[in-house]
């Protein structure tokens, strides 16, 4: 196989889609069963959420899978939010097509053993510099070192 000259790669979070949230600053984004993602849900499957059932005197961290401004959700908001995502990602991707274009790449994937290549080649190599794979990000308070998510921390030996 040729050598994959060339080759972009994009990787997307999904805040980077929607920068907007609630508050501009992008740091509800990263909410776990808060108000971005209880909103975002509520809009794409309302029958998933039912706020009625939301405890009156929520504690955050008694109640499984809500996170501590759950009650914040806004479905017009998760609407809105959608929305934004859905015209990000198709301008982002009208973008990335039209680089394919220009760059006329000489390669085409046509077995799995072609995407192992570039993954190996191209993806592995790189991964230390994907936002997911750092310590931690600015906003982020580091995790406790019983974490289970600590194993998530490092490139695989195996993927160097």
């Amino acid at each position: 196989m040729q050598p994959f000259i060339g080759t972009r790669l994009y990787s997307l979070p999904e805040f980077e889609s929607n920068h907007k949230g609630f508050s501009g600053d992008g740091q509800e984004s990263a909410d776990h069963a808060g108000k971005v993602e209880t909103s975002l849900l509520w809009a794409v499957q309302p029958e998933c959420v039912d706020m009625s059932r939301a405890p009156a005197d929520y504690r955050p961290g008694e109640q499984f899978a809500m996170g501590e401004d759950a009650l914040l959700a806004n479905r017009r908001v998760g609407e809105r939010m959608v929305a934004d995502e859905a015209a990000w990602l198709g301008g982002k991707a009208r973008e990335l097509l039209e680089a394919y274009d220009r760059l006329k790449p000489e390669h085409r994937f046509t077995t799995f053993a072609g995407v192992e290549q570039v993954w190996q080649e191209v993806v592995v190599p790189r991964l230390p510099e994907f936002m997911t794979m750092q310590e931690q990000w600015d906003w982020q308070e580091p995790l406790p070192g019983d974490s289970p998510w600590n194993g998530n921390k490092a490139v695989p030996d195996n993927w160097r």
